[in-house]
């Protein structure tokens, strides 16, 4: 008699539950799905109040209003709350609704539906007003998971999110107030990384990570808490929980297999891969990375087969799994993943258990990325692609590097230089490494990094320090640096003097 049916959805599900804390499986994602996630984590609560979605939910993207949020009903409900003057018409409050909701899906993450589901809406917002369950929204659950990293190892950082989310006295609530009522309710899910091996027994990997994080959140605690715009530190904020998040996941392979950290390599140069070896570095940087979490994934599903008692025997005889149960499959898609498990059977016949693990469970995430509708390299390009991190930023582009926004150049420049301070081009390199991983080049410690990394280099120093150069000059165009009459750049943000 066969074994038990292998469901890969099962697997996958119960490998992102167990080592990864969250599900990274969707092309959808967007940045601000991680800012809803993460604010609603650290906050602790989130409002049920309906009155936002009453005024500012008009219409669906085909032009359909849902039920109970009419012209007239609305007009008429706030006439009878008086909430607005006798003199305002019914086509002026509904203007008014128009822009309310542009503003509000101004990153595309409200769906107008007839139930007004919190589980499609992640507001362009910021304020607790705005914090919604999240019940039913996977897309927000990487963004929950590193505001519960955030919570963890930078409590005050995440205190003075959450005082700033409490102030509420931003442009867009100010402009909402007649209608905001706090229905708070607590999120109770705030720690969702403590059951995770990789945090419950770090090692020196992710210590590593985890000392990053708690720097360069600090940093950019103290650079907040002079900046002047609630919304703008937010943002700043929501690039700082993206970046890390997609650290995280490329790291993971690092986490649980013990093996090298894969650097982060930025390329400045502005042309073409084929005119510039770090920006074809760069592209292998990015490989590289995506390769780590492909490998990850095959030890992660390797375990969950020696985890639930799949023994080499059975494996050799068992059916070819299958996505889900009663999931129709096309003839030409069944004859693939046939082959494909034939082949695992063939290759892991003479193997002992490890090594005859680890091919099966790189077949299932082969067979995952033929049968699911997407899988974590795609979450990590998704987003990677809309906040400014990766290049070309359209999705049909394989072939990525890392070109990074001035948005983002900004966010990674507070997290390594506190107000006032002052440091030099070497002090910048050290912090970037040390706090995210990356590398600009222009010193021998980033070429050694590289080389140990494992990346076969077609690259030399003159153009990693070409690179740095670029970098540099950036960084003078934006005012975060000055370029000195002996040559030294030395990065200063704008801030309190330290005495």
């Amino acid at each position: 008699m066969n074994m038990e049916q292998i469901y890969l959805k099962i697997a996958r599900q119960e490998v992102d539950r167990k080592y990864v804390g969250f599900q990274p499986n969707s092309g959808s994602v967007k940045p601000v799905h991680i800012a809803a996630g993460a604010q609603r984590c650290i906050y602790g609560s989130f409002n049920r109040s309906k009155g936002i979605k009453r005024i500012a939910l008009v219409s669906d993207a085909k032009g359909n209003i849902p039920k109970g949020n009419e012209a007239e009903t609305i007009y008429g409900q706030l006439t009878e709350g008086e909430m607005i003057e006798d003199s305002i018409t019914i086509n002026s409050v509904e203007s008014m609704r128009n822009v309310m909701q542009r503003l509000l899906s101004v990153d595309k993450g409200v769906f107008v539906v007839n139930a007004l589901s919190d589980s499609m809406i992640s507001y362009s917002a910021g304020s607790k007003y705005f914090l919604t369950s999240g019940v039913g929204a996977p897309y927000e659950r990487g963004g929950e998971f590193i505001g519960s990293v955030i919570r963890g190892y930078c409590p005050e950082l995440a205190d003075y999110i959450k005082k700033l989310l409490d102030q509420a006295n931003d442009p867009i609530t100010l402009l909402f107030e007649p209608v905001l009522e706090a229905d708070m309710e607590a999120f109770t899910d705030q720690n969702q990384y403590e059951d995770i091996p990789a945090f419950k027994n770090p090692s020196d990997q992710t210590k590593w990570f985890l000392k990053g994080v708690e720097e360069s959140g600090n940093c950019l605690l103290d650079n907040l808490s002079q900046h002047p715009n609630p919304l703008t530190q937010l943002r700043l904020f929501n690039f700082f929980c993206v970046f890390n998040l997609i650290r995280y996941m490329t790291l993971l392979e690092a986490f649980y297999c013990g093996e090298r950290i894969r650097p982060i390599l930025l390329d400045f140069s502005g042309v073409s891969p084929s005119f510039s070896s770090v920006a074809r570095a760069s592209e292998m940087s990015y490989t590289q990375i995506y390769k780590a979490i492909n490998r990850f994934y095959a030890w992660g599903y390797a375990r969950w087969l020696d985890e639930n008692g799949f023994t080499k025997e059975e494996l050799l005889k068992s059916d070819t799994p299958v996505y889900e149960e009663r999931k129709a499959v096309s003839k030409a898609s069944r004859e693939e993943l046939d082959t494909l498990w034939q082949l695992a059977k063939e290759r892991a016949s003479s193997l002992e258990d490890d090594e005859m693990y680890m091919i099966f469970g790189e077949t299932m995430y082969d067979m995952l990325a033929l049968e699911a509708s997407s899988h974590p390299v795609t979450y990590l390009r998704a987003l990677g692609n809309l906040s400014g991190i990766l290049y070309p930023p359209d999705k049909l582009h394989p072939n990525k590097r890392f070109v990074v926004s001035q948005d983002i150049i900004e966010m990674l420049l507070r997290c390594c230089v506190k107000p006032g301070e002052m440091i030099s081009g070497m002090d910048i390199r050290k912090r970037l490494w040390d706090r995210f991983g990356i590398i600009i080049g222009g010193s021998q410690f980033e070429m050694q990094t590289l080389q140990e990394s494992g990346m076969i280099l077609q690259i030399d120093e003159d153009a990693l320090e070409e690179n740095f150069s670029s970098f540099a000059k950036m960084l003078e165009s934006m005012d975060f640096a000055e370029l000195m009459a002996d040559g030294i750049l030395q990065i200063r943000l704008g801030g309190v003097e330290e005495c």
